[in-house]
């Protein structure tokens, strides 16, 4: 099924992607179950969702940098995260911006993405976190 460790066609991409759609979302559902860690649950959801934006995005013959969304999306994640508990989370936050930007430019760098795709998987894991937030917490 994977042919390089890089998964660098299309097709390499698609069962990865539907392993990790599936594990984030049983581990989504299990802290969303357990009532402690609801928040949790959602930063679980978000990536779920992202990569479910990933998979149809493959089918549209357009890859995203995985490596950008998980950043994006923890980025993400702790922006509703300090939102929700109103707390101050602005340092770790521009530490995160700084690694981002290592980790995006590393990806342009090896020529593993071009930069829309870079972009867009960045922009995909900041938005799909902040959907699923803004769709639990306004039901």
């Amino acid at each position: 099924m994977i042919q390089s460790y890089y998964m660098d066609t299309i097709e390499e991409r698609k069962f990865p992607t539907i392993l990790f759609i599936s594990l984030t979302y049983i581990i989504g559902n299990w802290l969303y179950k357990s009532t402690i860690v609801d928040l949790l649950a959602l930063f679980y959801f978000g990536y779920g969702f992202g990569l479910i934006v990933s998979y149809g995005l493959l089918h549209l013959k357009t890859k995203i940098s995985l490596h950008a969304l998980a950043i994006g999306g923890l980025i993400g994640f702790l922006i509703y995260f300090s939102y929700y508990f109103k707390i101050n989370l602005l340092l770790i936050l521009m530490v995160l911006f700084v690694l981002s930007g290592l980790i995006l430019s590393s990806r342009l760098r090896l020529k593993a993405h071009k930069l829309t795709e870079v972009i867009l998987g960045y922009l995909v894991g900041i938005a799909t976190q902040l959907i699923v937030f803004l769709v639990f917490y306004n039901m």
